[in-house]
């Protein structure tokens, strides 16, 4: 059955996912297997900071953690103070929906390229009026890692994301801040015990450097031009507007205003692409007619 819960990443080439693990234990099995250091293993840490850098922030130091919400938990113990919180987008994350009910805001949490859950892409005279909103903004590159670069950085930023979607099996997560801000987090990681697996972080360095990455992101841009046709959608998940929800949402698709601080959206479904094989798409959609999606929209 097709799996449009998007909480995992599939895929058809098993020969591709054996071949990354098989380096990771051949190149860095000693490595990969132990404890590293709190912030992270050298060549992974670099790897990610050479990605930061490109999406247009190379003053940031990455982290790992083990998860987007723990990268978001960090930034709650290192700014928020009792009382405040994130002024977050709607639809938004929902890991930074936790954050988001307060009546002080102070700092900004955006998804610049390919928001979840409804694909919109900032404009950079957006972001500067995101910014300008709180002292602090906390963009969020989990889908937009490998697509693009942030057109308008501010000030005052820091970085977190999932990697997961990057390829099968992996659960990775992490934050990234100025230099000045680098000491305040590493303390606060130790602290929590929040850093992740080793072999996890290997992973994530192998499947960029041998670009098995590009060929999983690849598989996935199918699948968004498959849905295109449909309604709205990135690579990752497709945000429709149904005539009836019921189909998809037995199939996982998850309902929209779980993504909304209002309760919004409650017409919207979000697909998840990375569960489901082109071929399962294809099968499912070849009996919907283009007028029973009818596309999403964002506020």
């Amino acid at each position: 059955m097709v799996d449009l819960s998007g909480r995992w990443v599939k895929i058809g080439d098993a020969e591709l996912v054996k071949s990354v693990h098989e380096a990771v234990v051949l190149e860095f099995g000693h490595k990969a297997l132990q404890y590293t250091d709190t912030a992270g293993a050298p060549e992974p840490r670099k790897e990610l900071q050479r990605l930061l850098a490109r999406a247009g922030l190379p003053r940031h130091v990455p982290l790992f953690t083990t998860s987007l919400a723990d990268s978001l938990r960090l930034v709650a113990a290192a700014h928020l103070e009792r009382g405040e919180c994130l002024d977050v987008e709607d639809p938004s994350q929902r890991e930074a929906l936790v954050y988001a009910a307060c009546g002080r805001p102070k700092a900004v949490y955006i998804q610049p390229h390919w928001r979840n859950p409804d694909g919109h892409i900032y404009s950079a005279e957006e972001l500067r009026a995101a910014a300008s909103r709180a002292p602090l903004v906390v963009y969020d590159l989990t889908y937009g890692l490998l697509a693009a670069e942030v057109p308008a950085v501010a000030e005052a930023a820091v970085v977190v994301g999932s990697l997961d979607p990057l390829f099968p099996g992996l659960h990775l997560g992490f934050v990234a801040a100025p230099e000045e801000l680098f000491p305040t987090y590493l303390a606060l990681l130790e602290g929590a015990y929040l850093h992740p697996p080793t072999y996890m972080q290997y992973l994530f360095y192998v499947a960029m450097k041998t670009r098995a990455v590009d060929k999983v992101f690849a598989v996935l841009r199918r699948r968004e031009a498959l849905l295109r046709a449909y309604c709205p959608a990135t690579p990752y998940f497709a945000w429709c507007k149904p005539r009836d929800k019921t189909r998809f949402l037995r199939l996982g698709a998850m309902e929209g205003s779980v993504f909304s601080r209002r309760g919004l959206f409650g017409e919207y479904v979000r697909l998840g692409l990375t569960s489901a094989t082109e071929e399962e798409l294809a099968t499912l959609l070849s009996g919907v007619p283009p007028e029973e999606l009818q596309g999403g929209g964002h506020s």
